[in-house]
C-alpha cells in the first residue's frame, strides 16, 4: 500500500489516506436517456448532493466513489464543487453503462476500439470533457478520472458491451486505473473476468459491482478465487432481498478467507433513495445501520475496517505501468 495513489477529482492522493469508503455511489445524475426513461434516476440537485455527502461523513465516511460514466447523467463539474464543498475525496469514472442508457445512433456502436479506448486513456490521464463526449467540442477540466467502468446486461454481454470493455482494457494497460464493472442482477461476472483476461488485464484490477443482488456464495467464491474484488451495495433493499443475505454472504466470504476482495457502497442512484428528495433510507444507512448490524452479528471491527477502508485503498490505486505489465508477463 505505501506509495500507493488513487486518482480524484482533486488530484491523486497518498491510498491509505482515503479513510472510509462508499465504494459505488451517484451522486449527481444530469439528464440522458436513463432520465428520459426514469425520472427518479434523475439527481440534479448539488444542494442535496452536499447534504447526503455530508450525512455520511458524520457518520466517518470520507471518500465516495462516483459511478456515473460518459455520457448518460455525468457531470464531472459538479464532482469537483461537490469535492470542495465537503472536503471528501471523489473519484470519478469514465466508460460506460449497460446499452439501454445509449439511443442505437450513438458513437459508440461507430468509433473503432482504438478510437473509443484513446477517449478513456484522455480522460485518465488528461482531464474529464465538461460534456461527457456528447460533443462535438471537447471542454477538457484539469479533473481525472479515476476508474474505467464496463457494464453487461441480465445475464449477457451484448457486443457493443464486449467493444467497451475491450476500450476499456486497452485504457487499463495504458494508464494502470483500474477498471469496475456493472453486474445485471449480479450475472455475467465471471463472464466479464474471462473477457477482461483475455484482453490482458489482471483480474486483481478488476472490481465487479452489484454481486451482492444474486447472494450465491458459491458464484461469489468462484468470482474471487480470480484474485478480482467485489462490491456489495445492496444494503436496505428488502424488494430484491433482506439485509440477512448481504450478511450471511459477507460472513461466508470472510470464513472462505476473502476478506481482502470485499467493498461495500450503497449504488443510491435513485432520488426515492435519498432524504434530502424526501425518500429513504438515505446514503447514511450504510454506516448508520448495516455496519452496526454486521458487527452485531460476528462481524469483527477488524473485518468492518478492512472492507471500509483497506480493501478500497488497495482496489481503487493506480497501478504503475511496470506493475501492469509485470502482471502481464
Amino acid at each position: 500500500m505505501e506509495g500507493r495513489k488513487v486518482r480524484t477529482v482533486l488530484g491523486d492522493v497518498p491510498a491509505d489516506q482515503l479513510g472510509i469508503v462508499y465504494a459505488h455511489e451517484h451522486l449527481i445524475i444530469q439528464g440522458g436517456l436513463g432520465v428520459m426513461k426514469n425520472k427518479d434516476l434523475q439527481l440534479n440537485r448539488m444542494d442535496y448532493a452536499v447534504s447526503e455527502v455530508q450525512d455520511c461523513m458524520r457518520h466517518g465516511a470520507k471518500t465516495f466513489v462516483d459511478y456515473m460514466p460518459l455520457d448518460s447523467g455525468r457531470n464531472a463539474a459538479a464532482l469537483v464543487d461537490i469535492a470542495q464543498q465537503t472536503g471528501a475525496h471523489i473519484v470519478a469514472v469514465t466508460g460506460f453503462h449497460k446499452p439501454m442508457y445509449y439511443d442505437d445512433l450513438h458513437w459508440i456502436y461507430h468509433y473503432s476500439t482504438d478510437q473509443i479506448a484513446e477517449l478513456l486513456i484522455a480522460e485518465c490521464e488528461i482531464g474529464m470533457d465538461r460534456h461527457s463526449y456528447n460533443g462535438p467540442l471537447v471542454d477538457r477540466l484539469p479533473a481525472r478520472a479515476g476508474v474505467l467502468k464496463g457494464a453487461s446486461d441480465y445475464n449477457v454481454i451484448a457486443p457493443v458491451s464486449r467493444k467497451l470493455l475491450e476500450a476499456a482494457a486497452i485504457a487499463h494497460l495504458a494508464t494502470g486505473v483500474p477498471i469496475a464493472t456493472h453486474t445485471e442482477h449480479g450475472t455475467c461476472g465471471l463472464d466479464q473476468i474471462e473477457l477482461l483476461a483475455g484482453f490482458g488485464v489482471d483480474p486483481r484490477n478488476v472490481i465487479i459491482c452489484h454481486m451482492d443482488r444474486n447472494p450465491d456464495l458459491y458464484l461469489h467464491k468462484e468470482l474471487a478465487a480470480t484474485g478480482c474484488f467485489l462490491e456489495y451495495d445492496n444494503a436496505s433493499r428488502i424488494k430484491y432481498h433482506p439485509d440477512s443475505h448481504g450478511v450471511e454472504i459477507i460472513r461466508g466470504m470472510i470464513e472462505a478467507g476473502y476478506e481482502r476482495q470485499l467493498l461495500l457502497g450503497t449504488d443510491f442512484a435513485l432520488r426515492s433513495y435519498w432524504k434530502a428528495y424526501g425518500g429513504g433510507p438515505g446514503m447514511a444507512h450504510l454506516l448508520a445501520s448495516f455496519v452496526p448490524r454486521l458487527r452485531a452479528e460476528g462481524v469483527s471491527d477488524e473485518y468492518v475496517d478492512r472492507m471500509l477502508r483497506h480493501n478500497p485503498a488497495e482496489a481503487y490505486s493506480l497501478r504503475s505501468l511496470t506493475a501492469v505489465r509485470e502482471e502481464r508477463a
